[in-house]
């Protein structure tokens, strides 16, 4: 599944509705991604992520997170 391009905080909220509306728990999720679940815990509780645990997150959710191709530039 693809998302646009958005705030840091608009995908941590994405990941959050996710992972309570598929009532995963932090073990579950733990387990699953190699993720700490202490890390988890402070995420849930309103701590940040590395852009890193938040692309584990997200893939193992099923999402993907691409760089946009560049537009072709044009010369005047």
């Amino acid at each position: 599944m693809r998302i646009p391009l958005m705030a840091a905080s608009t995908i941590a909220e994405l990941i959050l509705k996710e992972m309570q509306s598929r009532q995963l728990t932090q073990y579950r999720i733990a387990k699953d991604t190699g993720i700490k679940q202490p890390c988890l815990s402070r995420f849930m509780n309103g701590g940040s992520l590395k852009m890193e645990t938040a692309g584990v997150l997200l893939e193992y959710l099923g999402y993907e997170i691409r760089r946009k191709s560049a537009r072709a530039r044009t010369t005047s």
